[in-house]
């Protein structure tokens, strides 16, 4: 069998990673969080002052 490229290498690993249905789920839930966290410092550092007592 021939070498595999790194594209190949890539590739193969994406499409483990995506066709499995508990890793996607987990992936899914991991960029949620990420998302929420990169939001809540967005709002907070534009419109902190605002909210505050």
């Amino acid at each position: 069998m021939a070498k595999q490229t790194a594209f190949q290498k890539f590739k193969s690993r994406w499409a483990a990673e995506i066709k499995d249905e508990e890793k996607l789920a987990a992936h899914l839930r991991l960029l949620r969080a990420t998302a929420i966290f990169a939001g809540s410092v967005f709002l907070m550092r534009n419109f902190g002052d605002l909210m505050a007592v």
